[in-house]
C-alpha cells in the first residue's frame, strides 16, 4: 500500500477530522479560541487513527494531532506517534510515558517522524525499541512544521520543548496511556537532546501538571551559535542554513531574513522544503555564501537571537542526565560540559557521561542503552 505524505494527507492538514476526534477544554491549563470559539489548550488531542509501525517490540500505534504552543506563545497544531506496548504493564502504578525527540530530519514537511515510522523510513526505531521494550509508552513528537505545513523551527528551543511535553498531555488514555497523572520521562540526542534540555528547564512553569521523572539529554546542540560556526564551511554546512531559516520562521521577525542576500532567499526557500540530507547535499557551501555579511552570525539581532536560544538559563526541577561523544566535532564536546556547569550552578541534579564512538551520529546509538537505563532508575 503507498502511504501519502503529510503534503498529500489530509490528517496532517489544518483544522482537518480525519480520524478520532480528540478532547477539548481540558481545566488547569489556560488555553485560547480558535476561529470557532473551541477551546483550545495546550495538549489538547485534535485526531487521532490507528496505524501499522514496524517495531521491534509489539506495540499498537497511533497518529495524533494535538495542541502545543510556539516560541511566541501561540497555540499550533503538531502531530506525532503514540505506541504503547501489547504486553501489559507489569509492575505496580501506570505505565510511564516516554516522550522521545528525533535528531535532526530537516525542514520539509514530509520528513516527519510520524510518517517515516509508517512508511518503515525512520532510523531512529531501534532506540525507541528500547523504552518499549520497558514497557513504557513512547510519544514521539514531529515538532512544529513537520507534517503539518512548515518549514521546521528548526532549532526553536521554546517550540521544541513544548511539542515534546503537550504530546504526553495528548497521549493520556490512548491505548493503555494513564488517563492522566502517571511518571513521564522525556529523552533526546541532538536535536532531540536540545529540546530534552528546554524541556527540563521549561516543565516546572509549562507542565507543572507533568510528573516528570527525568530527562536523558544526549549530543546537546545548547549553544547554536558556536555549532553554527563549528560546522561553518564543513561537510555539514547545510545545517547552518536551516537553523537560519528554523529561528527566522519560528520568530517571524523580518530583520533576522534581511541578513539573507538576494540569492540567498532563494537558498533559504528551496532548503525549507528539504530534508537533512537534501540540506546537507545541497548547500555545502560556507554560510556567508547566502549572505550580505562575511560573518552572518555576529550582526547583532542573530547573536541577541542566538544568546536568548541558548540551554542553560533556567533550572530544571527534574533530574537530568547529560552525555556526549569525546572528541564531537559536530557539537563540540565542550558545549556539553559548559551545559553541565550552568545546570550545576544553578542547583540542577545532574548526571554527566562520556560516550566513546566515532563521531557525533554514532553517539545517539553508542550512548542510548546507558541512557535508558538511567531514566528506568528514576521509576523507582
Amino acid at each position: 500500500m503507498s502511504i501519502p505524505p503529510p503534503s498529500e494527507d489530509p490528517f496532517y492538514a489544518p483544522g482537518g477530522r480525519s480520524g478520532r476526534s480528540g478532547r477539548s477544554g481540558r481545566s488547569g491549563r489556560s488555553g485560547r479560541s480558535d476561529k470557532a470559539g473551541r477551546s483550545r489548550s495546550p495538549g489538547d488531542l485534535l485526531r487521532s487513527r490507528r496505524v501499522e509501525i514496524k517495531t521491534g517490540v509489539e506495540a499498537a500505534a497511533r497518529q495524533v494531532v494535538y495542541v502545543s504552543t510556539d516560541s511566541r506563545g501561540r497555540p499550533i497544531e503538531v502531530s506525532g506517534t503514540v505506541l504503547v506496548p501489547s504486553a501489559p504493564w507489569p509492575d505496580p502504578g501506570p505505565r510511564p510515558v516516554l516522550s522521545y525527540g528525533v535528531g535532526v530530519h530537516g525542514l520539509g514537511r514530509d520528513a516527519a517522524p510520524s510518517h517515516l515510522m509508517r512508511s518503515g523510513a525512520e532510523t531512529e526505531i531501534p532506540l525507541i525499541d528500547l523504552a518499549l521494550g520497558r514497557g513504557w509508552a513512547v510519544a514521539v513528537t514531529d515538532g512544529e512544521g513537520l507534517g503539518m505545513p512548515g518549514p521546521h523551527t528548526y532549532g526553536a528551543g521554546r517550540s521544541g520543548a513544548h511539542t515534546m511535553l503537550d504530546i504526553v498531555r495528548a497521549a493520556a488514555g490512548l491505548d493503555g496511556t494513564p488517563a492522566a497523572g502517571g511518571p513521564v520521562l522525556v529523552w533526546g540526542y541532538s536535536e532531540g537532546g536540545r529540546y530534552a534540555a528546554w524541556a527540563a528547564e521549561l516543565q516546572p512553569s509549562y507542565a507543572p501538571d507533568l510528573d516528570l521523572r527525568g530527562v536523558a539529554a544526549g549530543g546537546v546542540p545548547s549553544d547554536l551559535r558556536a555549532v553554527a560556526k563549528a560546522i561553518d564551511g564543513g561537510p555539514f554546512s547545510g545545517l547552518g542554513l536551516a537553523v537560519l531559516v528554523g529561528l527566522a520562521h519560528a520568530h517571524r521577525d523580518p530583520a533576522l531574513e534581511a541578513i539573507l542576500s538576494e540569492s540567498g532567499r532563494a537558498a533559504a526557500a528551496r532548503a525549507a522544503t528539504l530534508d537533512a540530507a537534501g540540506l546537507i547535499v545541497e548547500f555545502p557551501e560556507p554560510m556567508h555564501r547566502h549572505t550580505v555579511r562575511e560573518e552572518p552570525w555576529d550582526e547583532p539581532v542573530w547573536r541577541e537571537l542566538l544568546d536568548r536560544e541558548k540551554n542553560g538559563r533556567h533550572r530544571p526541577g527534574a533530574p537530568l542526565y547529560l552525555y556526549h561523544v569525546a572528541g564531537d566535532l559536530l557539537v563540540p564536546t565542550e558545549l556539553g560540559r559548559e551545559l553541565l556547569a550552568d545546570y550545576t550552578a544553578r542547583g540542577a541534579q545532574v548526571t554527566w557521561a562520556v560516550v566513546r564512538a566515532e563521531e557525533h551520529l554514532a553517539g545517539a546509538f553508542a550512548g542510548a542503552p546507558d541512557a535508558v537505563a538511567w531514566l528506568a532508575g528514576r521509576l523507582g
